[in-house]
């Protein structure tokens, strides 16, 4: 069976020398010879610390990188790969309570600071005996107000763990990636494991071994006192949302179950990453459209590898309802609002190295989830029709880029439906996709799965 999913934008060692109480008269050469073991009783509870690893010249080079890192600094955040401009409808019927405005994963190289870490980077080495004793730990900012201190997606009860922002009206949640759990303003902990090791056997703590992340912005009802409420706003406020600490033998870090309100031990040094919004996100007040309906699932008639190659097609309808406030402009240019099907980064790059993706980032084929493996259809791809005319695909959530990136005007070719919604009108359209042949492939049989998602923006 062949389908097409749509969706629409919207987890000691104690050391002791005891002493007889027996009086004992000793000579100085015995004397000497216990300092001695003193020494090297404290030698040894030295080496087994953990080291800050801060240059080249601390570790070998078949080690990894080394280089010089600030830790979790309010103004040293990096990019949390979310869109850069986030819309904020001026009537909330188009956006109630929870509606999620925009979602992104992130790499730990990319998020934990403005500059970016090599993923073979050391930041940590520790003495193999220590590796029980290595924690990543996570949690919001609980003593910023717009950082990680209020939790008030739950006001409404919509948004779990979702944290107040600098943006009225708007709240944040991050995801742990290799836990599966939320964070929140109580210190959570994930032992680190897996860890490379240098040629005495010391363990190699690496920016490659802490977790990515999962980050959600949503919209709320609820208007915290003090937030930023203005038509255009690019996030200006440093304090980070949320950070990630390290914690091992002589390196001060968390406590698990502690509240981050009060709670900072190692901040900042030991502290290699923080997560905010701060110069990377732009939030409009503005009016807009957004998806109230879709056809989730696209099946299209099976066909042979005989018709396809005689130029043969499957097709389906499938159609999608959308809402727009009074006075919007379709379009593509600035300020205009725009639809179109987001292709996910692996298809998309797939559909490149086929050679299905245009100068604009505009992908004309939308190629099956594992294109490729064994049991799936090669040499296919589905091709999405409006008004009878193929439409290239958004290979990126970036605006501006016009018809040749994948966007199109919200109303062109939309039908407007029976009766309203307070403040716009309700529309829908109907579309085709079509399994069709890959001109110079080769088609091979199997099935064809794949996904695209409704994007409709202010551009």
């Amino acid at each position: 069976m062949r389908k097409i999913m749509l969706r629409p934008t919207k987890p000691l060692i104690s050391s002791g020398i005891s002493q007889s109480t027996t009086a004992v008269y000793c000579r100085r050469p015995y004397f000497l010879a216990g300092m001695t073991l003193l020494i090297g009783l404290f030698s040894t509870s030295a080496w087994s610390n953990c080291t800050r690893i801060t240059a080249q010249n601390q570790i070998s080079s078949s080690d990894g990188t080394a280089a010089s890192w600030l830790g979790s600094r309010d103004d040293n955040n990096g990019s949390l790969n979310l869109p850069s401009i986030v819309d904020l409808s001026t009537n909330a019927n188009f956006q109630p309570d929870g509606t999620l405005l925009a979602s992104a994963t992130s790499d730990f190289t990319t998020f934990a600071v403005n500059t970016g870490y090599a993923l073979d980077q050391v930041l940590f080495r520790c003495d193999a005996a220590d590796v029980d004793q290595l924690y990543e730990m996570y949690a919001t900012n609980g003593d910023s107000t717009y950082g990680g201190r209020y939790e008030d997606g739950t006001i409404a009860g919509n948004v779990s763990y979702g944290y107040a922002t600098t943006v009225m009206n708007v709240v944040i949640r991050f995801t742990n990636l290799a836990t599966g759990e939320y964070y929140a303003r109580i210190w959570k902990g994930r032992r680190l494991t897996g860890l490379d090791t240098d040629s005495s056997g010391r363990i190699l703590v690496k920016a490659k071994n802490f977790s990515n992340v999962y980050t959600e912005l949503f919209r709320i009802d609820y208007a915290r006192s003090g937030a930023n409420n203005t038509p255009s706003y690019l996030y200006g406020r440093s304090q980070p949302n949320a950070y990630i600490a390290f914690k091992g033998p002589g390196i001060t870090g968390p406590i698990e179950g502690t509240d981050s309100y009060s709670n900072w031990p190692g901040w900042y040094s030991t502290w290699p990453a923080s997560l905010g919004l701060y110069k990377y996100v732009t939030f409009r007040r503005t009016t807009i459209c957004a998806v109230s309906n879709f056809t989730p699932t696209v099946v299209l008639p099976r066909i042979s590898v005989a018709e396809l190659n005689n130029g043969n097609t499957s097709s389906a309808d499938f159609n999608v309802d959308f809402q727009c406030q009074t006075g919007i402009n379709s379009g593509v240019t600035a300020g205009t609002v725009a639809m179109g099907f987001l292709v996910p980064a692996a298809n998309a790059a797939k559909a490149q190295a086929l050679g299905l993706m245009n100068g604009n980032g505009g992908v004309s084929h939308l190629v099956s989830d594992n294109y490729g493996a064994a049991g799936t259809a090669g040499g296919v791809g589905i091709r999405i029709y409006r008004n009878n005319s193929p439409m290239y695909l958004l290979s990126k959530n970036v605006t501006q880029t016009g018809n040749n990136g994948g966007w199109y005007g919200i109303l062109q070719g939309a039908q407007e439906t029976t009766g309203s919604v307070d403040g716009g009108n309700s529309y829908t359209e109907t579309f085709r996709a079509e399994l069709s042949k890959i001109s110079g492939q080769t088609v091979t049989a199997g099935a064809v799965n794949a996904h695209a998602q409704v994007v409709i923006r202010v551009q």
